[in-house]
């Protein structure tokens, strides 16, 4: 079984390797951009990788970034074909992680349609919101996270 290193990308090739992973599923697998899924989020995100340990190669990426009042949106989830399996939900845990340690009360972010129950299983929940977003029908998620004073 092949194990991973759950990071947030901060050399060049890391994030070169981020940022292909991203064009692979998003412009050429799944044709939802055309030619490149970079956003001005992209300026604010913490772009986290999934490195796989024995080869060094950046397997699976999210990235998150904050928006008002301590809340934070997720996004970008994408896993290269042949690593695809546990590694998504490694991926989610360790944004819905990172954003917590960063303060973050309530987590974001716009599914596509066919990953609604994957995201439910992780304790995510439908904010009763759909729409389309590049010919895909994608809803709205959140999960809420607990702060202890």
């Amino acid at each position: 079984m092949a194990k991973y290193e759950l990071k947030i990308a901060e050399s060049a090739e890391e994030i070169k390797q981020y940022e292909e992973v991203r064009r692979a599923v998003f412009v050429n697998e799944q044709g939802i951009f055309n030619g490149d899924d970079s956003d001005d989020y992209d300026t604010i995100a913490v772009p986290i990788i999934a490195v796989e340990t024995e080869s060094g190669r950046v397997a699976g990426v999210v990235r998150c970034y904050p928006i008002e009042n301590g809340d934070w949106v997720g996004g970008r989830l994408a896993v290269l074909p042949e690593f695809r399996g546990r590694l998504g939900a490694l991926l989610v845990r360790k944004a819905m992680e990172e954003v917590q340690g960063r303060g973050c009360r309530t987590f974001y972010a716009h599914i596509q349609e066919q990953n609604v129950k994957f995201f439910e299983r992780l304790g995510w929940s439908l904010t009763g919101r759909s729409s389309v977003f590049c010919n895909v029908v994608h809803y709205d998620m959140k999960v809420v996270f607990e702060h202890r004073e």
